[in-house]
């Protein structure tokens, strides 16, 4: 367990979410200001991310509880918590218009339970 400054002093970062990083910032990039101008569009967003795995063209897979889905909903729109997302849409349903922004990036997809790939 770390403490205080001798504990964390000379102890990189595993840098765990840096593809959870990458992935969110595209959303903001490619998709911000979409889902802020229409709750509707947040719930499509919602449904993209819970039981769904990003995956990077590096290999890396990004996913997301319907918790943490709803904690990302809210960071994107700038307000709210988790609650106010949580169930709000049906559960990995990407809307085309989010699963083809972030195919441009690199990004693709598949349920959890691995049955659904996308295809631009």
């Amino acid at each position: 367990m770390f403490l205080g400054y001798d504990d964390w002093k000379d102890v990189e970062s595993t840098r765990r979410r840096k593809s959870h990083k990458a992935f969110e910032l595209a959303l903001e990039r490619l998709l911000g200001e979409r889902i802020r101008a229409d709750g509707a569009c947040a719930v499509e967003m919602w449904s993209a991310l819970a039981n769904v795995g990003w995956h990077a063209s590096d290999g890396d897979i990004v996913s997301y509880s319907f918790r943490e889905a709803g904690d990302l909903v809210a960071w994107l729109r700038e307000e709210g918590d988790y609650m106010d997302w949580y169930c709000s849409g049906d559960v990995g349903i990407v809307a085309p218009w989010i699963g083809d922004a972030l195919a441009a990036e690199g990004w693709s997809w598949t349920t959890t339970e691995g049955n659904i790939a996308s295809s631009s």
